[in-house]
């Protein structure tokens, strides 16, 4: 699989190329401004995104179909900087040596413990004279060079830790759906979990030809709908100031719109669609695709359409909050009532 260890300018253009996306249309797709893209792509090798939109990018990536991901590889193999012709070698020798003197000013390391520090990376133990000379009179050696970018990328700050994976953060469920409408979100997905009050970004903002195209090919889907007939719902009404009875009408139209679909579907498909009701009181619309969770908090004097949504990536480590709203989804499922 195609993986990047450190996402530059150089490989966030080859994406966007690869997906065949402008520069408006990428950055919508990420969920950024224009402008940061092309800075981004402007800075080429000097100008990497932030650690949230590091996972951001990971994720487009890993989430692209086996096309994008070859015409990736094909496209960044096209754009790395190629040496140029008749190039004295002590040129790339100064490069190599500021390259050392940069990494050991950036860890703020006497020659001596920066010396420490590469011996663990290189498995044998050069000293502080060695340091110096690779900084200013003396080509470092490959292995030196491989050590520096072990190093870099151990102490590049991870999404997880610096963000708990959290990739982007909008003020409204409008603002979430225009940068990540439910078909970008939900096309090609294996896995989909949701729980909340009616869930209108799955039943109101995807076709049913499009959940059945995506079933048919092996998606499993697990839906929690607010009992529309229970006192949470109720309650939610009057905190939202909506009359008796539009809430529920609401979650009831949209139940019946995935038993629709679930009823088209070829008998030996059905158990991919699972739907039930829980009757508590409403904290979180939880929607989990893949190693993507989309996550809003339902506010006590604010309707659940203007409240904020997160975006989070899962981390392959297990950290961050990802786990946390899968553990929520999954307590409420187990005390849910089937459809």
């Amino acid at each position: 699989m195609t993986t990047v260890h450190r996402w530059t300018g150089l490989e966030t253009r080859a994406l966007r190329q690869a997906l065949r996306m402008s520069i408006r249309d990428f950055s919508a797709h990420l969920g950024v401004a224009e402008r940061t893209v092309s800075k981004w792509e402007a800075g080429q090798e000097a100008v990497c995104p932030r650690p949230e939109m590091q996972a951001a990018l990971d994720t487009a990536l890993s989430k692209a179909g086996e096309d994008v991901r070859d015409r990736f590889r094909v496209v960044l193999h096209a754009n790395e900087p190629r040496p140029v012709a008749g190039a004295a070698q002590s040129d790339l020798g100064t490069v190599a040596r500021q390259r050392v003197a940069a990494a050991r000013a950036a860890a703020a390391l006497s020659a001596a413990e920066f010396a420490e520090r590469l011996a663990a990376a290189l498995g044998w133990r050069p000293n502080s004279e060695a340091v110096l000379r690779w900084e200013s009179s003396e080509t470092p050696p490959a292995d030196v060079l491989l050590a520096l970018n072990m190093l870099e990328r151990q102490a590049a700050p991870q999404p997880s830790a610096a963000l708990a994976g959290l990739t982007a953060v909008y003020p409204s469920r409008s603002q979430l759906s225009a940068h990540l409408p439910p078909d970008q979100l939900l096309d090609g997905a294996q896995d989909i979990r949701a729980v909340g009050l009616s869930l209108n970004m799955l039943c109101q903002g995807y076709a049913d030809r499009h959940w059945q195209a995506l079933l048919a090919n092996s998606a499993r889907v697990r839906c929690l709908f607010l009992d529309p007939s229970g006192s949470a719902i109720r309650a939610r009404e009057m905190e939202e100031g909506f009359p008796t009875g539009q809430l529920s009408a609401l979650t009831k139209l949209n139940m019946e719109t995935l038993l629709r679909v679930r009823d088209r579907l070829p008998a030996e498909l059905r158990d991919s669609m699972n739907l039930a009701t829980y009757d508590e009181t409403l904290r979180f619309n939880i929607v989990l695709v893949d190693d993507l969770c989309v996550a809003q908090p339902y506010l006590a004097d604010s309707r659940g359409i203007d409240s904020p949504a997160f975006v989070m990536a899962r981390d392959q480590a297990g950290t961050g909050l990802y786990p946390l709203f899968e553990q929520v989804f999954e307590s409420q499922w187990q005390r849910r009532r089937v459809l």
